[in-house]
């Protein structure tokens, strides 16, 4: 199972859930600042299927002080009771556990149904995507792109040769893994990591214009570099966007699968022929 299928899934599920929550008769009614929390712990779940762990962050400390702000009038007429300061710490450790810990989980379990549905577009020993998924990615943009103007932007990010110089494969091996996991947990779900070999690393950024992606490589690059301690100059980022450099995207692609099928070759041809 593709993992847009299971996201799709798992937000109308939700959205099954609440809607249930809400609509089911009890014996008391509903409070409209209630309702507003099941939609708000509805979103912050999709945030999380949507855009993993940092999505979801911001969407369950968004949801947190929206529904406080929905309990100020009741504060001011009645005060802080247990059961109030009850209601409110609950929520907020909901909106907690399922914007980052369900971010996080719904991270994993990408990378997971990847494994699942075919390790041959798993790398290895990162365990991001390899240079085949990656090409066929690159390509699959420039084609949204021609036909619907659809931004997509890729940032290859490069480790210096000299960090390698001296250590064993395994060690190797263990550095590249531990990048792999900090750029997996530092970018949105919706975008992918790959890596290339030779330290390579690209990001691939759907609907993000080249803009965006340079503020995402530079803040992404800083990480690394103070994940394994190196020079500035030790760790590099280029930023390519389909709309602005479709011959240069298409020339990585053609480089990470110089045998891709002839339809994705054909779209990569008419975008030189345009350029």
């Amino acid at each position: 199972m593709k993992y847009s299928r299971f996201e799709t899934l798992v937000i109308a599920l939700g959205a099954a859930v609440v809607t249930a929550s809400v609509l089911v008769p009890r014996e008391t009614a509903v409070q409209l600042p209630e309702v507003i929390g099941q939609v708000l712990l509805f979103l912050t779940f999709a945030a999380a299927a949507h855009w993993g762990r940092n999505g979801g962050s911001v969407a369950a400390a968004a949801s947190a002080l929206v529904y406080v702000i929905t309990r100020v009038p009741l504060l001011a007429d009645q005060g802080m009771s247990h059961g109030l300061a009850g209601a409110i710490l609950t929520r907020l450790v909901s909106y907690a556990l399922v914007g980052i810990v369900g971010g996080e989980l719904f991270g994993r379990i990408k990378y997971f149904l990847a494994r699942v549905d075919g390790s041959i577009m798993l790398d290895e020993y990162t365990q991001v995507y390899n240079r085949r998924y990656c090409s066929q990615a690159l390509r699959n943009a420039i084609a949204q792109y021609q036909r619907y103007q659809t931004p997509y932007a890729v940032a290859l990010l490069s480790l210096s040769p000299a960090l390698f110089a001296e250590l064993r494969p395994g060690r190797q091996h263990s550095l590249l893994k531990s990048v792999a996991n900090h750029i997996r947990g530092d970018i949105r779900l919706v975008d992918d990591v790959g890596y290339l070999g030779d330290g390579r690393f690209l990001l691939m950024l759907p609907n993000t214009p080249k803009a965006g992606a340079e503020v995402a490589a530079d803040r992404v690059r800083a990480g690394v570099r103070d994940l394994i301690g190196a020079r500035d100059e030790s760790v590099s980022a280029t930023v390519l966007g389909v709309a602005e450099d479709a011959s240069a995207v298409c020339e990585l692609a053609r480089s990470l699968e110089p045998q891709a099928p002839p339809r994705l070759d054909d779209v990569c041809a008419g975008t030189a022929e345009q350029s």
